[in-house]
């Protein structure tokens, strides 16, 4: 028996916004949107800005960034259009730090506590989209609205597809591109949130002797500090697939806030071709974000996002390079145990094959990112 876990809430209104900084009046993406009393959240998008709808009876709309002042926004009753402008936090560098542990091992420490973290299992609602780029020109998007079932411990988690769309450009080679995709698994979105809570990629990194790893502490004068590890490939280092970025944590709780990784640009030029089943692949560059939030007591992933770069040939037809693009975002959340029927699971790895599966406009309904001007155009090119 499939238990349906209902996020849905009585509406009142939508609010639409856009989020600056209030020093330089630049936007701010990836802010952490939520309600004053309950799970429900989004994001904002490259351009700053957002759109969520509050239940009945909800006024107060929060706003928090890692490196911004917690903003706490009451709205007035006739109020659909907001500007919301946030304080960058006062973060000192400490000029001389003490650790009595190596960096590497204060990132172990970090994700040993994050996997922890998760006592109770979580079902997540989520909004989940992509696209898919071939020698520079769109061809594939799809989005729609996911609930992940997230273990307790391991982090692995099944999926339940509620609703779905897709655009795919029709062409002589559109389904050789489909087989190409198929057959590679450019993105997995059986993976898009298991990826985040398992920590693949820097456990991936820790295991390797490629890397230095150091450590930085950002404290707040008020109280509070933050960890900064940052991953950087050893000198004469002539391999592919070799990454450099950061990974932030909170000093007080080890717990994870923020990843950012991706392929160092100084070696993707060491990059090789490679046979993978009937597919040859090159691998040109590869970004993982994610950004988590302590919300009470819980620990909860708000945002992933996975940029992949490959050159594929693929049989006569395929001799092209293929960007994809996945983003995922909380839009709601509960903790506990749920007694779900695993035989609707999803199964496959692309949400293309769910295809046009809704019963509502929900990308116009639900707290979803929103589309920033350049992708709107991508969208309409594909209809």
């Amino acid at each position: 028996m499939l238990i349906i876990i209902n996020f849905s809430f009585s509406q009142t209104k939508t609010i639409n916004g856009i989020i600056k900084d209030i020093t330089t009046l630049l936007p701010v993406e990836s802010v952490s949107i939520s309600l004053d009393g309950s799970n429900i959240g989004t994001i904002s998008n490259d351009e700053g800005k957002f759109k969520i709808t509050l239940p009945e009876n909800t006024t107060v709309i929060k706003f928090s960034h890692l490196y911004y002042k917690l903003e706490n926004y009451t709205v007035k009753q006739n109020e659909t259009n907001i500007e919301i402008f946030l304080e960058p936090k006062a973060y000192v560098l400490d000029a001389v730090i003490i650790n009595q542990k190596p960096a590497n091992k204060m990132l172990i420490e970090a994700v040993d506590a994050s996997k922890n973290k998760l006592e109770k299992s979580l079902l997540l609602n989520t909004y989940y989209r992509e696209f898919i780029n071939v020698d520079g020109k769109y061809t594939n998007f799809s989005e729609g609205i996911i609930d992940y079932y997230i273990k307790r411990k391991s982090g692995a988690s099944d999926l339940y597809v509620k609703q779905s769309r897709t655009f795919n450009l029709k062409d002589e080679n559109a389904s050789e591109r489909e087989k190409a995709i198929g057959s590679f698994n450019l993105n997995d979105v059986r993976k898009a949130v298991s990826n985040g809570y398992r920590f693949n990629i820097i456990n991936q990194i820790l295991k390797s002797d490629n890397y230095y790893f150091s450590s930085e502490t950002k404290s707040e004068p008020g109280g509070g500090s933050i960890e900064i590890i940052t991953i950087e490939p050893k000198e004469n280092i002539e391999k592919e697939m070799i990454y450099v970025g950061t990974v932030t944590y909170d000093s007080k709780t080890k717990l994870i806030l923020d990843i950012n990784i991706r392929f160092s640009p100084e070696h993707k030029k060491y990059s090789e071709l490679h046979n993978i089943l009937i597919v040859k692949v090159k691998f040109n560059d590869i970004v993982r974000r994610a950004s988590f939030k302590i919300d009470g007591d819980n620990y909860v992933m708000i945002y992933s996002q996975v940029k992949t770069n490959v050159y594929l040939k693929f049989g006569k037809k395929i001799d092209n390079t293929f960007e994809s693009m996945c983003d995922i975002t909380t839009l709601d959340y509960k903790e506990g145990k749920f007694d779900l029927d695993k035989s609707k699971r999803y199964n496959n790895y692309s949400l293309f094959t769910n295809g046009n599966n809704y019963t509502e406009e929900f990308w116009k309904k639900y707290n979803i990112i929103l589309l920033n001007d350049s992708e709107e155009k991508i969208i309409k090119s594909l209809k």
